[in-house]
């Protein structure tokens, strides 16, 4: 079996991904490995900065990137007790491309990550990061269903 060093975890801060953040401790846990955090704010639409007068597209940026290092600083916290080793970092652009740079970039071994389930119009619209990022990523990716997802057996 390949050695699991670094896995990369990629969160929204949902429900779901938290659901998905005891499996990305479990196998850090199991192989040894470092643990990744990344969360990616979206830049904020260029339209919306002609029609709002007070929109400061900077401002906005910083601010979300705040609250994530935030929303991180608690995650990691509370995982402390684990003897794992955390790397946080809060990118800026667009989700499925940073999650691939960043997992290349950082020779990842393992990305663990929440999917949301989406279908129908709602996927064909927003399309679906997890489905990207297991098509494009460098290395193996689980993607973690929440329990509410999950339907019976036909």
């Amino acid at each position: 079996m390949l050695p699991i060093r670094r896995i990369l975890f990629p969160t929204d801060f949902s429900e779901h991904a938290q659901y998905a953040w005891s499996y990305a401790l479990t196998f850090a846990q199991e192989f040894g490995a470092e643990v990744h955090l990344l969360h990616v704010v979206a830049p904020p639409p260029r339209l919306t900065e002609a029609y709002a007068v007070n929109f400061d597209p900077e401002k906005m940026v910083k601010s979300l990137t705040a609250e994530a290092n935030t929303a991180m600083d608690q995650q990691v916290e509370a995982a402390k007790g684990r003897g794992l080793i955390f790397h946080r970092e809060v990118r800026v652009g667009m989700d499925f491309r940073e999650i691939i740079e960043y997992a290349t970039k950082h020779e990842i071994d393992l990305i663990v990550m929440a999917t949301h389930g989406r279908t129908g119009l709602a996927h064909a619209l927003l399309g679906s990061v997890a489905e990207k990022v297991v098509r494009k990523a460098p290395c193996p990716v689980l993607t973690v269903k929440h329990p509410s997802m999950r339907v019976g057996t036909p």
